[in-house]
């Protein structure tokens, strides 16, 4: 097979990857709040919003990678030699960072539940079936779930590639194929199978994966309808644009809501599993929604602010593993009392938890062993406009 014309780069995934990681943080930055504040408080309301609104975080990073992976290998040579460079470059880049950062994260819990003792004992944290059980789904740690997620894909990836390429009207029917994967595993296989951690499972997700996949194969004819500018507005893609955004915004209030209802009068006012329907609307609408934003934003915002947007996104994998850690160590500080200061205690959270993972990540990304920790990194000498980020970059 001849290969085909390189896509051209899209560096305004790094801002949809800023955008994730932002969201990430927000989630674990409000967490703590929205289960033990006053939920009679009068800005109870709006930690409700920012943790629930943002929840499309991990969906979103599932989409990027759908559509990255599809964009960029759909036109290629599919050989053994194209699979086995894709499993060596995917995995050196994000397994060698996960075990480092599960074996950390499970230690420092070890030692913050029960002290250390002795070497001896400390090592034997380590050798025990529960280690290797939370370590195979994930759960060292709360977030490394995700990485474990975005493993499993990477597993998947060549075979559904070689099936889109092998058979090209699949393409076309990918999304809908992906959501019957998902509602199958998620109403009925989870029970039938008595899973204990089903986000800990891709098909969990595959809708967003799947998505993320149609729009990166067909990128090419999709493109103006993502992202509208003056040259190619028409009245159709004002129509579909307006119809995008109402779907995700009225979506995603309709999540906050039931979450409030939940929390603060403990009903349930709908049903779980249309829940579930309307948070797969919110979610894939999102990932479509922060494409079209961030591609605005490149070519709009002030240099700086988007030279900030795409440094982030390019280390938001190193922010993403370190950030809890942070979380953790921030929440030792003692505000009870004075309202306002909880209140500056609880945007400070959000901060901390995203500048000093960022600086942390930055500062090692001259040392060639970086990758080692965090997966490859931009140089100084490179501007962050054509990264390589392991967790949806590919």
């Amino acid at each position: 097979m001849a290969h085909a014309a390189k896509r051209p780069y899209l560096p305004e995934l790094d801002i949809v990857r800023a955008f994730g990681i932002f969201a990430v943080i927000m989630i674990h930055a409000t967490s703590s709040i929205v289960a033990g504040y006053d939920h009679q408080a009068t800005l109870y309301p709006l930690y409700i919003f920012l943790n629930n609104f943002t929840k499309f975080a991990v969906p979103v990073f599932i989409f990027l990678s759908g559509f990255v992976l599809f964009y960029n290998y759909y036109d290629k040579p599919f050989t053994a030699k194209t699979i086995g460079q894709f499993y060596k470059k995917r995995m050196s880049k994000i397994l060698l960072p996960f075990l480092i950062f599960s074996f950390l994260y499970f230690g420092f819990t070890r030692l913050a539940q029960f002290g250390f003792t002795d070497v001896q004992t400390f090592i034997g944290y380590f050798t025990t079936t529960k280690f290797l059980k939370m370590l195979v789904i994930g759960k060292t740690y709360t977030h490394l779930y995700f990485v474990v997620i975005i493993i499993q894909f990477y597993a998947l990836a060549p075979l559904m590639l070689f099936a889109v390429k092998r058979f090209p009207s699949l393409g076309k029917h990918i999304v809908w194929i992906g959501l019957l994967v998902q509602w199958l595993f998620i109403y009925k296989l989870i029970a039938l199978l008595h899973l204990k951690s089903p986000g800990s499972y891709s098909f969990t997700y595959m809708f967003y994966f799947t998505a993320g996949a149609f729009i990166g194969i067909y990128y090419l004819k999709l493109a103006e309808w993502i992202n509208l500018t003056r040259k190619n507005i028409t009245p159709q893609k004002i129509i579909a644009t307006i119809a995008l955004w109402l779907l995700f915004l009225s979506s995603s209030l309709v999540m906050v809501y039931f979450y409030y209802e939940s929390r603060v009068h403990k009903i349930s006012i709908i049903n779980t599993d249309l829940l579930e329907l309307v948070d797969e609307l919110r979610c894939v609408t999102a990932g479509i929604v922060l494409l079209q934003v961030s591609f605005w934003i490149y070519t709009s915002w002030n240099k700086w602010a988007v030279r900030a947007l795409l440094h982030i996104g390019a280390t938001s994998f190193g922010i993403y593993l370190v950030h809890p850690v942070i979380l953790f160590l921030y929440r030792k500080i003692n505000v009870s009392g004075e309202p306002l200061l909880y209140h500056v205690w609880a945007a400070g959270g959000f901060m901390i938890a995203l500048l000093v993972p960022w600086a942390i990540v930055s500062l090692c990304a001259p040392f060639k062993w970086h990758w080692l920790l965090f997966g490859p990194l931009p140089s100084k000498k490179k501007q962050p406009a054509a990264p390589s980020q392991p967790s949806i970059q590919a």
